[in-house]
């Protein structure tokens, strides 16, 4: 009698499946097609769930597709979403390229298949200089910006449906951005962490994104500016005024924009005014520029950065 495949087997097969398939797989389907699943259809049901939620979990785009016949959904992963293309990169691109994958990196190890498929083993072995949380809606709202499904998720007490232009990583958190159609086709961005609920994808090719450029300037001022741009409830942004020393004043006039940019000083430094609507996202991206940056105004932010600075200097005591 041969033995239960594990749930790793599982999974395994599940993908082999829903890859080379040709057409989308209803749940009966993929319950006869890979073996070790429950035949009880609601057994079967949650199983599958925890697999697919795996394969996405580890950038695996399983798409959800509209079928004929009882079921209505199917399920497949479709070779051009999933195979990494050829790029077209010398050997000593390559390299640069794994290099920068290496050092930033997500919690849990997510995305290391690409950073195979790009670099020797000996990769690995590096620290990183960075790694990024990753939360359990990241697969989808990534799933949701490349096959342009509008998402649907829980946030501040509401119900909202937006068209997502750019998911990115900024002060310490990830931002969300799109057209909240909840909201009047508004541009919003919403912080992941605080999503009510989970994300829920609605039908594909739903919308048109806008422009790389348009993009860019929409999620680059949200974060910081607040007002209708970032959905935070309704709390009125602090005004805050920022000294940079020339380490980091070119950096900072293209994250905070030049209109920020209020006075120059003769050393080189700069003066920015800006508002700022995540105040604890903002007190992280302060402490991880050590000394070249100085919050001027206002106090209670000043103070709430030195609190945090002390803190820090406690520990490494």
């Amino acid at each position: 009698m041969a033995s239960r495949p594990s749930r790793l087997e599982r999974i395994t097969n599940l993908f082999l499946a829903l890859l080379e398939t040709p057409r989308p797989l209803s749940l009966r389907e993929i319950g006869i097609a890979v073996a070790g699943y429950p035949t009880e259809p609601t057994a079967l049901r949650q199983a599958f769930e925890r697999d697919k939620r795996t394969l996405r979990d580890e950038g695996v785009p399983v798409a959800v597709e509209r079928i004929d016949g009882e079921e209505q959904v199917g399920y497949r992963i479709l070779p051009e979403e999933y195979y990494l293309p050829d790029l077209g990169l010398s050997p000593r691109e390559q390299e640069a390229l794994a290099f920068a994958l290496a050092a930033v990196r997500l919690e849990g190890g997510v995305g290391r298949s690409a950073l195979e498929k790009l670099s020797p083993e000996a990769v690995f072995d590096l620290a990183p200089m960075a790694v990024l949380p990753a939360l359990p809606a990241l697969p989808v709202l990534q799933e949701a910006i490349r096959r342009r499904c509008v998402v649907i998720f829980g946030y501040h007490a509401r119900t909202r449906e937006v068209e997502g232009h750019e998911l990115v990583f900024r002060l310490g958190a990830w931002y969300f951005a799109g057209r909240d159609r909840s909201a009047n086709g508004e541009l919003r961005t919403f912080r992941v962490d605080r999503f009510e609920t989970p994300p829920c994808l609605g039908e594909p090719a739903a919308y048109e994104r806008p422009v790389a450029a348009e993009r860019g300037e929409a999620v680059r001022l949200a974060p910081w500016t607040g007002g209708p741009a970032l959905e935070e409830g309704g709390v009125a942004p602090l005004q805050v005024t920022l000294e940079v020393d020339v380490r980091e004043l070119a950096y900072a006039r293209g994250v905070f924009g030049e209109h920020a940019l209020v006075e120059r000083g003769a050393d080189g430094s700069g003066r920015f005014v800006f508002p700022v609507a995540d105040e604890d996202a903002f007190v992280a991206w302060v402490l991880g520029r050590g000394d070249a940056v100085e919050v001027i105004e206002p106090p209670v932010l000043r103070e709430r950065v030195a609190a945090a600075l002390a803190a820090l200097c406690g520990e490494a005591s």
